[in-house]
Order: structure tokens, then sequence, then C-alpha cells
């Protein structure tokens, strides 16, 4: 059955150091999966993947956790780790650097910075009463000088501009990632 969902049902009786990296990362997937496991521990199971797939093996984990699997595995992509997770533990040098629940590690950050996506971009960033930059993605960050501030400031632009989209900015995984596992592990 996983050899047809995934469409390996050609590789069969292939050897495992025949096959290109995508498919071996599958064949492994199913050799873990095989035995209907109630506990299931990947190592970087995206790992070589092309985006299509990503996406199948991704389809086929969440299947899993929606049976009711428990699924550990490790990986340096955090976009997977995001997609999959509730907990999350972060190693530095072998040693835990931080761990629990991400939405509770990303809430306890300071909420001084708000996200703004406007087609007034230029006019907010030239506002002198607001401290703000441009984001690579077009948004612009908003730094307040305390988390007091946030709602005057939201209502603010709110009522100046025409705004699209404005909300608290949170760390990405891969900046909390980023700053205990390749720094110094102060939280900033």
């Amino acid at each position: 059955r996983l050899l047809q969902r995934l469409g390996m049902t050609q590789y069969r009786d292939k050897k495992l150091d025949t096959l290109s990296k995508g498919n071996s990362q599958k064949i492994q997937l199913i050799t873990a999966l095989a035995h209907n496991p109630d506990i299931i521990i990947l190592d970087e199971p995206f790992s070589g993947l092309d985006p299509v797939n990503a996406l199948l093996l991704s389809d086929v984990i969440k299947e899993e956790l929606g049976r009711g699997k428990i699924v550990l595995f490790s990986s340096h992509q955090m976009n997977y780790i995001e997609d999959f997770c509730e907990d999350i533990l972060i190693l530095n040098g072998g040693e835990t650097a931080i761990s629990g629940s991400i939405r509770e590690i990303k809430r306890s950050y300071p909420r001084d910075r708000l996200i703004v996506v406007s087609n007034n971009s230029d006019k907010i960033l030239a506002d002198e009463t607001i401290s703000s930059k441009k984001n690579d993605d077009g948004s612009i960050l908003v730094l307040l000088e305390n988390e007091s501030e946030k709602k005057r400031v939201m209502l603010y632009l709110g009522e100046k501009y025409d705004i699209d989209e404005i909300k608290v900015y949170e760390p990405t995984l891969s900046d909390i990632f980023v700053q205990y596992a390749g720094g110094d592990g102060d939280k900033k």
C-alpha cells in the first residue's frame, strides 16, 4: 500500500544505494511505517526531495498524525517543523538550548514590534512619529518604545493610512533556531 501511495512500486526489488536521494528518502519512510508503529522517528525526512515529493511525504506524515501516531523528527528545515510540530527542542553543542511549545516560545518574545502591510508603505516609512523600516518582503516593521504603545500605534496607523494588514511581530522558528543554536543563546 505504501509503495503504491508513494509511487515506488517499480523500486520494490531495488537496493537502496541504487536509488536517488529522494527515492531513497521515500523508501526509508515506507520502511519506518510498514509495521504500523505508534511512534515514528524520522531524521531529515524531507532532505533531497523536490517540492512535489515533499508535499506527498508531508501528506503521508499528516495522515499518520491523523491516526494518532506520535511523530518525532529532526530537521533543519524550519518550515516543516512549524507545519507538523507543537513542541520543539533545539540543541546547541549537544545541550538543550530551548524547549517547549512553539506557540508559547514565540509569545514569550517582547511584543514591541508590528508588521504592517499597506499600499502606503512609502508614506508610513516617511512618518516621523513612528520608527519603522522596510522588510525584504515589502512589509513594514514598526518598532515600538514598549509594548504598551501597541494599541495606540495600531489605531494611529489604521486611521491615518489605508492598511491591508497589521499584526504583532512574532519571530519565525528560523529566527529562534539561529538565536539559540547559532549564537549566544540570550533571548533578544
